[in-house]
């Protein structure tokens, strides 16, 4: 059996092609496409199937993890979403359960209020109720309603629509009829219902999950019936299955109709390959570290077994999501992530990143901002020449030119700065392990590391002591403690 996997990140597309017949596995890496992440997915497909001379119509299953859906939430560029819902219900979705993120903070953002997944002008309502505990009828739906609702929609350009009708998880049949209609006045919208995507109660929770359903939908199905379509095209054989943010795999069809199930398809996939790796190691209690371009990924396994978010306690980008997913924390840390002094005079690292385009400065693709790739070269800790096995070449004055203006700003010399771009990713990353572990009362010395993801040895590679002007700035006065476990 030969089996292609492919994982999409923010800087580069990995590909891994095994052969189980055979026990032989090949990796291989090309820049990802943020235009069209489809085109970096085929290109590494077809690259690593003639680099091997195996016949692309001989793979048996393409398995891919993709962050599509995530981004489309994280940039908020997601589609122009709709929602329809009982009367007197218009605003759940902004009203929340008047609960701030931050108590004290007069300043604080809240982001079903400050990014909206649904405009208000595009929240419509319609008669009906049903009620607990029997779902039984209090008010018949008016379809009439619904027709109406679904024109102006329609007239408004919106993309997609979310159903949300309170007690829908006990009855959720006038939710469905309310979708046939909305298919039958509107067949190009995407649709979705509360019910489908999450039928539990709490209306707020479920609301969220449904509309970021819709909000994410039509660019999640995009990309995938590409992907599809090009892998057809490509000769590729094979079904193509889509890593669920649960642990399971979903087929092309489901991934269309629930695309919110891929919220946190790539990270997933890195925990369970952890878990593998630890099993293998016959160790049971792991913390998983994928350290991409972009991000860092943190999870835990404890006695073989994930941990699992609960429903109260699920968010992505800050919105309240009801689905079932791995509990995996994702800091804004990675190869590509931007070094810079803050407006107030602090050195910080990330978490906006270079991505794949422009990139870091040493990549030669236009990159101006000193990353912490360029910080690894500067010191040395990356070869110029052996890139990606040779296959792409580093710009080290590029790469000098940009940590030197950042050490002007800074006052210390270009090898110090470096360094100091190190040290403060390192300490966004153990800060960001103790507070799945330390802070939740599990203590990380009886947990095993395992460190994978593109970047990873360039931040679990030799430790470079900060200089001693380094250490004099205020902003930095982070404390040594001893790592438990051995890199």
């Amino acid at each position: 059996m030969k089996l292609i996997g492919v994982d999409v990140g923010g800087t580069f597309t990995d590909v891994v092609l095994t052969d189980t017949d055979t026990q032989q596995t090949h990796i291989y890496k090309v820049p990802t496409t943020p235009h069209d992440p489809s085109e970096g997915v085929l290109q590494g497909i077809v690259e690593i199937c003639t680099a091997h001379g195996i016949d692309r119509s001989h793979i048996d299953h393409v398995l891919h993890g993709t962050t599509i859906a995530t981004n489309a939430v994280l940039e908020q560029n997601g589609a122009v979403a709709g929602m329809i819902t009982s009367a007197g219900y218009r605003d759940i979705v902004h009203i929340g359960r008047h609960q701030r993120p931050q108590h004290y903070s007069i300043q604080q953002e809240v982001p079903w209020q400050d990014r909206v997944l649904v405009k208000r002008r595009h929240r419509k309502t319609v008669s009906e109720r049903r009620i607990p505990p029997s779902g039984a009828v209090l008010t018949p739906l008016d379809e009439d309603d619904v027709r109406q609702a679904a024109r102006e929609l329609r007239a408004a350009g919106v993309d997609a629509v979310a159903v949300c009708f309170l007690f829908s998880y006990i009855d959720p049949s006038y939710e469905e009829r309310a979708a046939e209609i909305i298919r039958e006045e509107f067949p190009r919208a995407f649709v979705t219902t509360s019910a489908s995507v999450s039928p539990q109660f709490r209306e707020f929770e479920r609301f969220t999950t449904a509309t970021m359903n819709a909000y994410i939908g039509p660019k999640v199905a995009t990309y995938v019936n590409a992907l599809e379509s090009e892998l057809k095209q490509q000769g590729v054989g094979g079904d193509l299955h889509i890593m669920g943010s649960n642990g399971g795999v979903a087929t092309a069809g489901m991934v269309l109709e629930k695309p919110i199930l891929t919220v946190l398809s790539g990270p997933a996939a890195g925990v369970l390959g952890g878990l593998w790796t630890g099993a293998l190691s016959e160790r049971g209690n792991l913390i998983t570290f994928d350290v991409g371009g972009t991000s860092a990924d943190i999870g835990i396994v404890r006695d073989g077994t994930y941990a699992e978010a609960t429903a109260r306690d699920t968010w992505i980008a800050g919105y309240p999501l009801m689905v079932t997913m791995m509990d995996i924390h994702t800091i804004g840390a990675g190869g590509g992530s931007i070094a810079y002094v803050d407006h107030g005079g602090a050195f910080k690292v990330g978490p906006r990143s270079a991505g794949a385009v422009p990139g870091p400065a040493a990549y030669r693709r236009g990159g101006t901002e000193p990353t912490v790739t360029d910080a690894n070269v500067v010191l040395g800790r990356l070869d110029p020449d052996n890139f990606l096995g040779g296959a792409m070449q580093l710009d080290t004055a590029s790469a000098q030119q940009v940590i030197r203006e950042l050490a002007g700003q800074l006052g210390l010399d270009v090898d110090e700065t470096a360094e100091g771009v190190l040290t403060i990713l390192n300490a966004n990353m153990a800060n960001a392990i103790r507070s799945r572990t330390v802070q939740k009362g599990i203590d990380p010395r009886d947990f095993s590391l395992v460190a994978f993801g593109g970047a990873q040895d360039r931040c679990t590679g030799r430790k470079s002591r900060p200089s001693s002007a380094f250490r004099k700035l205020s902003c930095l006065r982070i404390r040594e403690s001893p790592v438990p476990w051995g890199c």
